[in-house]
């Protein structure tokens, strides 16, 4: 008697281009940070595109534009380097969703003081969208993390 016949094994299907693109998204993200980290609300703004979605805090707060952005936000980081931060960094990203021109990514990331002492961790999703052929990010939806 002969052994049963193994079927063959289905070759893997090729990676979708969608998911190939994820490297100008990330980039993005790096982007965005880095541009907080140097307290350039201009330039942070460059990071984003508009409308600009926040949620947080149980509010939900609308940019229509980068001139209201920078107006709104040139307080806020005033505001947070007064608190003592430095720097913020990823301690976690994950791309959980992605398409062609659209990315959910699932973050962490901390704020530290100039020792590099944590004054915080924060949970979110960002979403980023490619618009004209660039990376940015759309919304941020966030909270404290336990």
């Amino acid at each position: 008697m002969s052994a049963p016949a193994v079927p063959p094994v289905p070759p893997v299907p090729p990676v979708p281009p969608a998911v190939q693109d994820t490297e100008g998204a990330r980039a993005a993200l790096d982007a965005f940070l880095d541009a907080l980290n140097s307290r350039s609300v201009p330039d942070w703004t460059r990071t984003l595109h508009f409308p600009h979605l926040r949620v947080h805090d149980g509010a939900v707060t609308v940019w229509e534009t980068p001139e209201i952005y920078v107006e709104s936000a040139t307080p806020e980081v005033a505001q947070l380097v007064a608190t003592g931060w430095d720097h913020s960094g990823w301690e976690k990203v994950e791309l959980i969703q992605t398409s062609a021109d659209q990315v959910h990514a699932q973050v962490r990331f901390g704020r530290y003081d100039a020792e590099d002492r944590p004054l915080g961790s924060f949970e979110s999703v960002y979403v980023l969208t490619r618009q004209e052929g660039r990376w940015g990010v759309l919304a941020r939806i966030g909270f404290t993390a336990a």
